[in-house]
């Protein structure tokens, strides 16, 4: 279906009070073009109309029109805000100054390009060189718990 014909239902959907499926519709959206900051305020609007104000927050945090309460609610309720976002670690165009200075303001992992990835050595395994006695004994117990066992299980079918 078109963006122009679901965004349609979702003002019939509102219009009826069917607001969760007026968000489910908007969050499809979304998940097809997150960059478009239209759709994500017009979800955070549908958030904000429900009293949801940590979603209201999430989607809103990329508007100029997000209040402070939704931005603490956001922040108190997701840990990973940037990754809340679902930006795929890419920064959106036509922010506004205060959109972009909170998004700034995120902590950003550190993104490598194939050739900065750091090496990660592999090295041979080394047993443990200081084994102490009560793990030898403790490895021989088990062993000898489950040759009991094997034995018993055998004798059970014979």
């Amino acid at each position: 279906m078109a963006k122009p014909e679901v965004l349609a239902k979702v003002d019939a959907d509102l219009e009826r009070g069917h607001t969760h499926l007026a968000a489910q519709r908007l969050n499809s959206l979304i998940a097809a073009d997150p960059f478009d900051l239209g759709l994500r305020a017009r979800l955070a609007a549908v958030h904000r109309r429900t009293g949801n104000f940590a979603e209201a927050g999430r989607w809103g945090y990329l508007t100029e029109d997000v209040t402070e309460a939704e931005l603490r609610a956001f922040a108190k309720a997701y840990s990973d805000q940037l990754r809340a976002l679902v930006l795929h670690g890419e920064t959106p165009r036509d922010l506004g100054p205060l959109a972009a200075a909170r998004l700034a303001a995120l902590p950003h992992p550190p993104v490598f390009s194939p050739r900065q990835v750091p090496a990660q050595r592999v090295e041979a395994y080394k047993p443990p060189e200081d084994t102490s006695a009560g793990e030898v004994i403790f490895g021989l117990l088990l062993m000898v718990c489950a040759a009991i066992g094997v034995i018993s299980v055998i004798r059970w079918f014979l």
